[in-house]
């Protein structure tokens, strides 16, 4: 079920030569992922199958990740979104320190949310231009509305015509749905300026969506039955989403989604562990709080559908008491039951699935040959034969370092192919022991930074 995403082509030069720059640093680009993952087979598979799932029911559920520093966490929900595309999902990828994000003000959270939806055929499309994912999605439901209301992609002969049948489309589907009112306005009024080629309006409406902080003017004409007549009437306000709507415009958000044509959103939160970060117990006992509202929300209450959450942390969020145990609300949802792992359970552990000596091995198997797509035929891996690959493999195994060992093994064969292609001599790479050292002390500095 995996073998698509996972034995994919090989990535194209641009793309390796990304991934190799990104590896000197120990971690992988999103974008190529796949042609360096190896392991979590079963965690995979499990995410598939809930995937499948909620696109045939339209519910919604989360699952905890956890894992060491360095462990993985970000490369396997890069994993998550990669197959998720595959199956049709939009994803979003958001990092509470990066992104500015705090835990107990999802007004704080939203916009990055939406700033950060990618979906397989967006990603394809912005190859050579910055795409709006709020715009993307927000014409892509227009013209799936038009074609149901029988609109051609050109227009009818006479405009009033289709912005009758849009409207007359629109108003049980849309107007009269349980939507929060402001996003009911903000998307009927995107769809009527889209066949009246107004940009302003779309324009605006869009950065509304995407959660800006500036409220918005809608010509009254797009908000009243046709009626023929070109006056605007009385302008209608939109305040901006902020602190007191910014749940309900994530239901919005999740229902354009799913009406854009996509089967719903994977939203993946990581580096939870920023909330002990929080300067009082009381913002940490919100952000606490407000993660168990996530775990429900996402579960398919407060109207959430068609949602797949995933929140990532180190273990000491789970197990340290000043964290996810002494808020007994969260703790006893997500505790595991029984000492064997669950593939299905609500914390995907991936230090208890680490990656074996084979799996190592592999995995600097394939970082060879992304550095061979990026370079072509070079003297690298000529110059780098699979033993030494092996005594990498076996030095980063022994090593007692505390740094992840995934991280450590691609830094270090990433530096040998390097030197390899600088035409070094292999007595300069073979000293697996001094490589593998000189990684870790390197690692070790950017952690202390």
């Amino acid at each position: 079920m995996l073998t698509k995403a996972e034995h994919a082509d090989a990535p194209s030069p641009a793309l390796a030569r990304a991934l190799v720059r990104s590896l000197t640093r120990g971690t992988t680009i999103a974008a190529g992922v796949r042609y360096t993952h190896v392991g979590h087979r079963n965690w995979l598979a499990a995410q598939q199958e809930l995937l499948t799932e909620i696109a045939e029911d339209g519910h919604a559920d989360t699952k905890f990740v956890r894992g060491a520093y360095g462990a993985g966490k970000s490369h396997f929900l890069a994993m998550v979104q990669d197959l998720a595309q595959v199956q049709g999902w939009a994803t979003s990828h958001v990092e509470c320190k990066a992104d500015g994000v705090q835990i107990d003000r999802f007004e704080t959270l939203y916009p990055q949310i939406v700033a950060k939806i990618k979906a397989a055929d967006m990603i394809a499309a912005d190859q050579d231009t910055t795409v709006d994912p709020a715009r993307w999605l927000l014409e892509r439901w227009t013209r799936e509305e038009a074609k149901r209301a029988r609109i051609p992609e050109e227009g009818l002969t006479r405009p009033f015509d289709a912005d009758a049948r849009l409207y007359a489309h629109l108003e049980p589907r849309l107007l009269r749905s349980s939507l929060p009112p402001d996003f009911i306005k903000a998307t009927a009024a995107f769809a009527r300026a889209y066949l009246d080629k107004n940009s302003e309006v779309m324009t605006a409406v869009s950065g509304w969506i995407s959660g800006t902080k500036e409220s918005i003017s809608i010509p009254g004409r797009y908000l009243r039955p046709p009626s023929g007549l070109a006056r605007d009437g009385k302008p209608v306000n939109l305040r901006a989403i902020g602190k007191g709507t910014a749940r309900d415009a994530m239901r919005g958000i999740l229902w354009l989604i799913k009406a854009a044509g996509y089967k719903g959103l994977v939203l993946c939160i990581d580096e939870i562990e920023e909330l002990a970060k929080l300067g009082s117990k009381k913002r940490q006992d919100q952000a606490l709080q407000a993660l168990r509202e996530y775990v429900d929300h996402a579960g398919g209450e407060g109207g959430y559908r068609n949602l797949c959450l995933y929140l990532a942390a180190t273990p000491e969020m789970f197990e340290g008491e000043d964290y996810f145990p002494r808020y007994d609300a969260l703790a006893t949802r997500i505790q595991a039951v029984g000492a064997e792992v669950n593939w299905r359970g609500p914390v995907i552990d991936l230090d208890r699935t680490p990656l074996d000596r084979a799996q190592m091995r592999e995995m600097a198997l394939r970082i060879c040959d992304v550095h061979q797509a990026a370079y072509g035929e070079t003297k690298s891996v000529q110059n780098l034969p699979k033993d030494v690959i092996s005594q990498f493999v076996d030095k980063v195994n022994e090593s007692r370092f505390r740094i992840a060992k995934p991280r450590l093994l691609a830094r270090v064969v990433v530096d040998a192919l390097e030197r390899a292609r600088q035409d070094k001599s292999l007595k300069n790479v073979s000293d697996a022991s001094h490589l593998v050292t000189a990684a870790a002390s390197s690692i070790a500095k950017e952690l202390n930074a």
